[in-house]
């Protein structure tokens, strides 16, 4: 293969992953976010949050 078809399909695959990683970034950042979202939300739309209670019942040691 020479040099200049090897520099040619070099430069048009480069150019076609400059294009595409963006989409695909794009498109993996929204369904993680809806994921995120799904997940969170309930069916009548509020979202559910984490809340947390705990109590001390330690016994001191004389």
């Amino acid at each position: 293969m020479s040099d200049d078809k090897r520099r040619t399909l070099l430069e048009s695959l480069s150019k076609g992953i400059a294009y595409t990683v963006p989409v695909i970034v794009l498109a993996t950042g929204g369904s993680a976010l809806h994921a995120i979202y799904a997940d969170t939300a309930t069916e009548s739309g509020y979202q559910m949050m984490a809340e947390g209670e705990a109590e001390g019942e330690a016994e001191a040691e004389g």
